[in-house]
């Protein structure tokens, strides 16, 4: 296996055949790097929005009718035994008189009398205002009674009760309310009227009749008075109960023109429409009390556009208030729907609710836009306006700066997130309040300690896994595991992790099993599942482990890793066909991936191996624009049946490869020439690779007799000092062709003791011819004297002596002719060694 040193190093290989007795590791750095910048949290919008609530009203307090009779207490007449005497009070005398009157139908010197009762303090003046108040109700002076009933009412006495609900009686006639109360009759009246149904105590009250009439209102029945108000009771009753069709039809009586309380029943007739779901029918009636009733208009329309996002765009194409588009934007916004809600909520005029619809939407520089453009802003539409420029990357600093004295929390809050985006960590520790996003600020700039320092006291989960995270950057696993539980995805993936690090690949692999098959640690967790069976020898296996990956999980990096990893086992491990849907699996998701040119390189290999040309050839052509150019065309050599044409793509890449691939490519061109028998385009090629192959080029161009090209490549090797037995023997053969004497100067040096021999001799020779004696004596003396056991010793000595007989030093002559070699001679030799000898002197020694 690929020893990775880095988690994801397999992407730097180029081949990936592997063995099983390296480990699969990883570099904590890398395998938690996607954590180590973690950024800020992002302020989320309300998930739902709050739809101003709009329940159908209860118009029944409308319809209680005050009393159309007014009922009075019995007044009694005043008497006293032994009737008026001159010593009573004046008080006493005027009440009396003025009861007396009253009784007699006399109510003009009554209320003179009762009069002067009111008029200085008296016990008797609460019962006169009340006797003077029921003859104003005779008179229609309701207004003067009231008054008077409303005092009389304040104290204690006989006709208190009849002066109070009197009081009440006029109050609600007069003003349509009852003041309030704790008579038992007429403070169920004031509770009705406040749109509370109460049912009325009527046993003592003044107001019988009336009682009654509250009563039947309250069972919701009809009754031989208040007609009107008490069939429209009884049918919004029948509504409340669902009883739609009864209700329904008294309110249709009751909404033509001519009839009271037309606007009550229009509008349960539109209630009674919007429940059957029939909007449009109901919208009419609301268009109908616009000009009755705009309030039950208002309220009617508010329930029909509640029920979806066309009815409140309709509801406002009538009315024209923007309120129903906000409605619409709610609408759509709670359900969702965050495009329609900004369409909304910008015809509305509605800046913040269209900026949480934009953030919705991921959409924050339109979001920001929105809010910069805004002229008065609060803390919320600046504290939004902060969050979308922090995401949409436009500048913090001109916002920072207005608000800095105006709201100095949220200053100091962004400026911390300003330079923790900005990653400058230290600036942003400075102004962070967040322990745990103070110490991530220590995190990404590397300083674990201070994370560990920081959270020391702290322990929710996300506080303990950034300091076990801490802990494993420092390279102390159990530190680590010490700060986790196994009660979340994330602490068993880096308890796994933990072990990982520490080779103890089974307790890791157990953790790795352990993380829930929802999590989104999943993929990753079963990818160092695969790695640790792997490391444990159980290649089938992590094999399986890896194909759950990619099965379960096509579209995750994992996956791709997964693939990357079965790729690398290769050989025994994976065979031909699956290698061949690993590799077309992978391009085909990956195209661009950093290792995708070496694997396309591969998948060609194996279409080869498999016999499918086309498709290699395809893919190698693929690669012509890869740094793996001239290995593709060096296969496509290998595929190319045309002679000429594979000749011109190995030369390309002769020419014009690297190193190794120039070397593959002679190599091949090598073979191709061989087979072709083009042995001059073989010499051509031999002539400029190494020195070996330079020797062998010098000997083909000497078999075709081409000596020109022999001589020069020759010469580029003695030039270099290149010594080779074969290279001097054809330098040897180049002399007797060229006569170039360089050649024997070259080959005098040589290592061979026989090709040295020869050069000398070969060059005693040369001299001779040019007439050089004395030089080619020397060489023929350094035979005799060096080389004896040459072949052409003999000749040497023959030679030499003839150039000594012709330099007149015939003694010396005679003397070398003694040292021939005659058990080595030929009989010509011989012979002629005899004839010199025999013309010449003795050697003798002087």
């Amino acid at each position: 296996m690929w020893k990775l040193t880095r988690l994801f190093s397999l992407l730097a290989c180029t081949l990936f055949l592997i063995s099983a007795d390296i480990k699969k590791e990883f570099d904590v750095s890398v395998e938690l790097i996607g954590r180590s910048a973690e950024e800020k949290p992002k302020r989320l919008p309300p998930e739902t929005l709050q739809i101003p609530e709009e329940e159908p009203l209860d118009l029944s307090s409308r319809l209680l009718e005050p009393p159309s009779k007014f009922e009075q207490a019995q007044i009694k007449p005043f008497k006293e035994e032994g009737g008026i005497s001159c010593g009573e009070p004046k008080d006493l005398v005027s009440y009396r008189l003025g009861i007396d009157y009253y009784l007699q139908g006399k109510y003009g010197p009554a209320k003179e009398e009762l009069f002067k009762v009111v008029a200085m303090p008296s016990p008797f003046k609460p019962m006169a205002e009340y006797v003077l108040g029921v003859i104003y109700v005779r008179e229609g002076k309701e207004d003067k009674a009231t008054e008077l009933f409303k005092h009389s009412c304040s104290f204690s006495h006989m006709y208190q009760k009849a002066s109070c609900e009197s009081y009440y009686a006029l109050s609600f006639l007069l003003n349509g309310k009852v003041p309030q109360n704790q008579d038992p009759m007429w403070k169920a009246v004031a509770d009705i009227k406040s749109g509370r149904i109460t049912k009325p105590v009527c046993d003592g009250a003044i107001f019988k009749e009336y009682c009654q009439y509250v009563h039947e209102f309250y069972e919701g029945k009809e009754g031989k008075n208040y007609k009107d108000s008490l069939r429209l009771r009884k049918a919004i009753v029948l509504y409340q109960r669902g009883s739609l069709l009864q209700a329904e039809e008294t309110f249709k009586e009751y909404s033509k023109p001519s009839k009271p309380y037309r606007d009550v029943a229009l509008y349960y007739l539109g209630l009674i429409e919007a429940k059957r779901g029939n909007e449009r029918k109901a919208l009419d009636y609301a268009s109908i009390l616009e000009t009755i009733n705009p309030k039950l208009s208002e309220n009617l329309y508010a329930i029909i556009s509640a029920k979806d996002i066309l009815l409140s765009r309709l509801t406002y194409s009538i009315t024209g208030d923007k309120r129903f588009l906000d409605r619409a934007g709610i609408i759509a916004y709670n359900s969702g729907d965050y495009r329609l809600a900004v369409y909304n909520f910008l015809e509305s005029g509605n800046v913040l609710y269209a900026v949480y619809s934009y953030v919705k939407l991921g959409e924050y520089s339109k979001a920001y836009d929105l809010l910069k453009n805004l002229s008065r802003k609060n803390r919320e539409e600046y504290e939004w306006e902060l969050e979308t420029a922090y995401w949409a990357d436009r500048s913090l600093e001109p916002i920072l700066e207005e608000i800095r004295n105006r709201y100095p929390a949220l200053y100091r809050e962004y400026t911390g997130w300003f330079y923790f985006k900005k990653g400058d960590w230290e600036n942003a520790v400075r102004y962070l309040e967040d322990p745990y996003y103070k110490a991530l600020a220590y995190f990404n700039m590397k300083d674990y300690k201070g994370v560990l320092n920081i959270l020391e006291s702290r322990n929710s989960e996300r506080d303990r896994v950034l300091k076990a995270k801490s802990a494993l950057f420092l390279g102390d696993p159990k530190l680590a595991r010490s700060f986790l539980t196994d009660k979340t995805d994330e602490e068993l993936y880096l308890l796994g992790l933990s072990y990982f690090l520490e080779g103890d690949y089974e307790s890791s692999a157990k953790y790795f099993k352990s993380i829930s098959s929802n999590s989104p640690l999943k993929p990753k967790a079963l990818l160092k599942l695969g790695d640790a069976l792997y490391n444990e020898g159980k290649v089938e296996s992590a094999k399986a482990y890896y194909y759950e990956i990619i099965s379960k999980y096509p579209n995750s990096e994992q996956a791709k890793y997964a693939t990357l990893s079965l790729i690398g086992m290769g050989g025994k491990n994976i065979g031909d066909v699956q290698m061949q849907q690993l590799l077309e699996d992978y391009l085909r998701k990956y195209p661009n991936s950093a290792v995708s040119e070496d694997l396309k390189y591969q998948l060609a290999q194996i279409y080869i191996k498999n016999a499918q040309e086309d498709k290699a050839k395809n893919i190698l052509l693929e690669l012509m624009d890869s740094p793996l150019k001239y290995k593709a065309i060096l296969k496509l050599a290998q595929l190319e049946k045309d002679p000429s044409k594979k000749a011109v793509l190995l030369y390309k890449v002769y020419k014009e490869g690297s190193s190794e691939e120039r070397r593959e490519a002679r190599d091949e061109l090598i073979e191709f020439y061989t087979q072709l028998g083009d042995r001059k385009s073989l010499a051509d090629l031999l002539a400029e690779g190494q020195d070996s192959d330079k020797v062998k080029a010098v000997g083909i161009y000497i078999s075709m007799g081409d000596d020109a090209d022999a001589q020069k490549v020759a010469k580029q090797l003695m030039a270099e000092g290149y010594r080779d037995q074969e290279l001097e023997s054809y330098l040897l053969d180049l002399y007797k062709t060229s006569k170039d004497r360089g050649y024997l100067d070259y080959l005098k040096q040589s290592k061979d003791r026989n090709i040295r021999s020869q050069a000398v001799y070969l060059s005693a020779l040369d001299y001779l011819k040019s007439g050089e004696k004395k030089k080619a004596l020397e060489d023929f003396v350094d035979i005799t004297v060096n080389y004896k056991d040459s072949p052409f010793y003999n000749q040497a000595v023959i030679e030499g002596a003839k150039v000594l007989i012709d330099l007149n030093a015939r003694h010396d002559a005679s003397c070398l002719l003694d040292k021939a070699n005659l058990d080595m001679a030929s009989k010509e030799e011989v012979a002629v060694i005899n004839s010199l000898k025999s013309r010449l002197p003795k050697c003798e020694v002087r």
